[in-house]
């Protein structure tokens, strides 16, 4: 799966969570809670 966070583009396997593939790219993203 390809997808772009703050500009940068990604590929991922499917089923890949956003907050994982934000953390695998050392792109922080500020959360309440950890899932």
């Amino acid at each position: 799966v390809s997808l772009t966070i703050d500009g940068t583009p990604l590929t991922v396997t499917e089923g890949t969570s956003i907050m994982r593939a934000a953390r695998e790219a050392g792109i922080m993203v500020p959360k309440l809670c950890s899932t």
